[in-house]
């Protein structure tokens, strides 16, 4: 929009052309004549035309096209006066230029903004702040690798310095052939060329050593950090996060955040010592030849500017595309049972296909950017190389240059082009790979929505449970309740069965029990403190759930029937065990305890995952038992096993069930329906199953 807004340009036109007349008329005379004359009077305009314009508010407009506009007239005849050798008269001033002259100089000027700003996104400050923040933890997540890294920048030094000599000895070598042959000076030249090879080598696989071992370290740190972070969160965290995002983020975004110090780190710094020494070399043997490539910086830094912006855009958009298409592959595998009960196979495949579609596409482009910006750069060489060789000719034929230097010339110089090249890139290319690093440290810095941790930890427990007015409501559907003013008493030595209807929070309760979610109105008191002020692992093993889908993982038995237990010995697996009526099913195994389950426990059957489970949560001796739905697959004889233990001792067991034999033994029944208990008077009055179950179970 801002190229159609004609204001900020006819004000400009305005300024330039009063500050030409004022440098035509009163200044002109002071200023001396030839190239140093239009330098300063090039410097003299900019600087006018740069206070003039913020006086009057409008630089932000019209501030990137000053350079172009007053200096573009200088660098064109001095790249003229370099590559054609000294001009013959002296050049133009712009304050004196006939008006085709500035006609010529304001169109070159305003085409190559037009072209800028068709070409270069627009750049955020607010963005380039947060990449600079984000390399700065990146910098500082890297600190306990330092002797690592310290030792691969010495071999990193030591191996540049090596190959910066090997030109330099490539023209001594010529210049000895092309002249009188001296063997001393040749055999000299070749020792030093061998010695700096060999040394070169060997510090650069020192130097990649060391940096692969700093990789490695950094990746194990941040995914030892990111996992630790996620299972921390709130279990609201992950119903708003997809698993599939996840997975990417530890895998493919962790790896390009390891690889960010050493690789770049690696790649820059060698860049930029070889272009300090290839430079200094180039100076000492043609200080014309060194300026006329260094008129390459701006075209390359330009170019790379562009390229940079669009680069990090499509880099993030191809993260995304990735941990989408990661996404369909876990839902798909991880429920291909339900997939192929409903015979939607292929509409996985299309999700996937679409999916890497859509990945490729942007592939693509990224690809298709990359190419054309090799192109330019290849062209950039290409007509630099004419232009060196062509000066470089001039000079050996004037005698200020020998066929050996030219050589060593033109073998720096395109050394020095590529380093340059690569320095230019990597300066952008690490602003764009930081972006990987982003949502981790998004992930690392989110605070779970949870209360501070509880300290209390008391040698004994009774197991007292009271809900005192208890409402709650999920953290993504805070305007839909799920809980409505819950109050009712779990006393130990006594079975409690919580029945209602599906969607009607039994489940939340039992959650709310195990201090997964908080309560959004009222208290839920164990022992008359509470449930918060519990200190974690303490309180997870007093109370312990079982549920109607039993979650295994792959391991043995024991170490699932020990899950999150220290120390605990076979005995008390085994007691556990037959407790749950699986000392028989594990006795029959190959291995006995140190079966393998397989991946989710899917080598064994659904009964023998429910006595695990069961065997699971008897193992901490608990004193509040949780059971949800958690004798649907269970034999008569090991339901009665289970209702056997319930009835010892003083432990306090609510129990979640549909089924009639499942709660006709319980101490008392509550029956809840959308959120909200049951009274008595509506229990005798209702028709629905639950209430004619409890009527049933009171005649």
């Amino acid at each position: 929009m801002r190229l159609l807004d004609l204001r900020p340009w006819a004000s400009l036109l305005l300024v330039d052309l009063a500050l030409l007349w004022l440098l035509q008329g009163t200044l002109g005379a002071l200023l001396p004549r030839g190239l140093l004359g239009l330098w300063l009077e090039g410097t003299l305009r900019l600087g006018g035309l740069w206070w003039l314009l913020m006086l009057g508010g409008l630089l932000g407009h019209v501030g990137t096209l000053l350079p172009l506009l007053c200096l573009g007239t200088p660098l064109f005849l001095s790249l003229r006066a370099l590559v054609m050798g000294p001009l013959s008269a002296p050049p133009v001033r712009a304050a004196s230029a006939p008006w085709s002259w500035l006609l010529v100089g304001y169109g070159a000027a305003g085409l190559s903004y037009a072209v800028w700003a068709m070409l270069s996104p627009q750049e955020r400050d607010q963005g380039q702040e947060n990449s600079k923040a984000l390399m700065w933890r990146l910098l500082k997540l890297s600190r306990p690798d330092l002797p690592f890294l310290s030792a691969a920048f010495f071999f990193l030094i030591v191996a540049v310095l090596g190959e910066t000599f090997i030109p330099y000895y490539s023209g001594r070598v010529i210049d000895i052939l092309g002249g009188d042959f001296d063997p001393d000076a040749f055999g000299s030249a070749i020792f030093f060329m061998c010695l700096f090879s060999v040394g070169s080598s060997l510090s650069s696989g020192c130097r990649g050593s060391c940096f692969l071992i700093t990789m490695s370290r950094i990746n194990l740190r941040i995914r030892e950090r990111l996992f630790s972070s996620l299972l921390r969160q709130d279990l609201g965290f992950f119903q708003e996060t997809k698993t599939g995002e996840l997975t990417s983020r530890l895998n493919s975004d962790t790896k390009l955040m390891s690889c960010w110090l050493p690789l770049n780190a690696n790649v820059l710094l060698r860049s930029l010592v070889k272009v300090v020494g290839l430079y200094t070399f180039m100076l000492n043997l043609s200080p014309r030849l060194t300026l006329l490539s260094l008129l390459k910086l701006p075209l390359i830094i330009s170019t790379e500017k562009v390229y940079s912006v669009r680069q990090q855009a499509v880099l993030l958009e191809i993260q995304d595309a990735v941990a989408k298409a990661g996404q369909v592959v876990q839902e798909a595998v991880g429920g291909l049972q339900t997939v192929r009960s409903f015979g939607a196979e292929e509409q996985e495949v299309c999700r996937y296909k679409e999916a890497l579609e859509k990945h490729r596409q942007l592939c693509w482009r990224r690809d298709l950017e990359r190419a054309l910006y090799v192109l330019l750069q290849r062209m950039l060489n290409l007509a630099l190389q004419v232009l060196m060789l062509s000066c470089g000719l001039q000079q050996v034929l004037a005698g200020d240059l020998t066929r050996g230097g030219l050589l060593s010339f033109l073998l720096f110089q395109e050394n020095v082009g590529s380093y340059v090249c690569t320095l230019v890139y990597m300066c952008g290319d690490m602003l764009s790979n930081v972006g990987a690093a982003e949502k981790v440290f998004r992930y690392l810095d989110r605070q779970p929505n949870l209360p501070p941790p509880g300290t209390r930890a008391p040698p004994a427990l009774q197991g007292l449970v009271e809900f005192q007015d208890v409402s709650f409501a999920y953290p993504s559907r805070p305007d839909q309740p799920v809980l409505k003013g819950l109050s009712f008493t779990l006393c130990p030595g006594q079975v409690t069965a919580l029945v209602g209807p599906n969607g009607s929070g039994k489940s939340t309760v039992a959650a709310l029990l195990q201090n997964l979610y908080q309560p959004t109105g009222g208290q839920l008191l164990l022992d008359g403190e509470p449930i918060a002020q519990y200190e974690h692992h303490y309180l997870h093993r007093q109370v312990a759930l079982v549920g109607q889908e039993p979650v295994l993982f792959s391991g043995s038995v024991r170490d699932n029937i020990a899950y999150g237990l220290k120390n605990c010995s076979d005995d008390k697996v085994m007691a556990a065990a037959r407790a749950a009526s699986a000392e028989e099913f594990i006795n029959d195994m190959q291995h006995g305890l140190d079966t393998d389950v397989g991946e989710k426990g899917n080598q064994l059957a659904v009964g023998q995952k429910q006595r695990l489970a069961i065997a699971r949560a008897l193992v901490r001796d608990p004193r509040v038992l949780i059971l949800d739905e958690a004798t649907s697959a269970l034999d008569v004889q090991c339901e009665q096993a289970l209702q056997d233990w319930k009835s010892r001792g003083d432990r306090t067991v609510l129990v979640i069930a549909h089924r009639l034999q499942t709660v006709q033994s319980a101490d008392q029944i509550l029956v809840l329906r959308q959120g909200a208990l049951l009274q008595h008077a509506q229990l005798l009055q209702g028709q629905d199953p639950y209430c004619r179950l409890v009527q049933q179970l009171q005649d």
